[in-house]
């Protein structure tokens, strides 16, 4: 019995392992959400080819606080999103053309293949840990600041 309990252990740890390797994590950049004495900074991965964004925080098993994640779109669009092979609960910060938060979406729940739909004009989403929205009163309007942001040609 010692044995099996052994074995199970290791395929267990071996298994998360592979699961980690199936996503690394990638380099940080700074993000700021909100300005002045409503200044909020985090650290996040960049995600912008076709593989990147499809890939997300699959396999992850968990994040530090003030890390997260931004999904880069080269235009304007509606966009949705899923928690398939999601283990962490994420909440979805929606990124309008005029670089300002358009819509939040708390507490995505793992696993979950239910579409989450952005709002109209997104140039990009953010994913936090569970929680950090309400946490940091984060709320439509406010101003989102990352190098791979750019505003619009005129």
């Amino acid at each position: 019995m010692k044995k099996l309990l052994v074995a199970a252990c290791f395929l267990f740890l071996v298994s998360a392992c592979f699961e980690t390797e199936k996503n690394p994590q990638r380099e940080l950049s700074s993000l700021t959400l909100g300005s002045g004495s409503q200044q909020i900074d985090f650290k996040v991965e960049t995600s912008e080819t076709p593989q990147e964004l499809a890939l997300g925080l699959m396999y992850r098993k968990s994040m530090p606080q003030n890390q997260g994640m931004i999904f880069l779109f080269p235009s304007p669009r509606q966009t949705a999103f899923w928690m398939k092979n999601t283990y962490l609960p994420l909440d979805m910060i929606f990124v309008n053309d005029k670089h300002q938060i358009s819509g939040i979406v708390e507490n995505a729940q793992p696993l979950s293949e239910k579409l989450i739909y952005s709002p109209a004009h997104t140039i990009a989403v953010i994913e936090l840990n569970a929680g950090v929205a309400k946490a940091k009163n984060l709320r439509r309007g406010m101003i989102v600041t990352h190098s791979g942001l750019v505003l619009p040609q005129k």
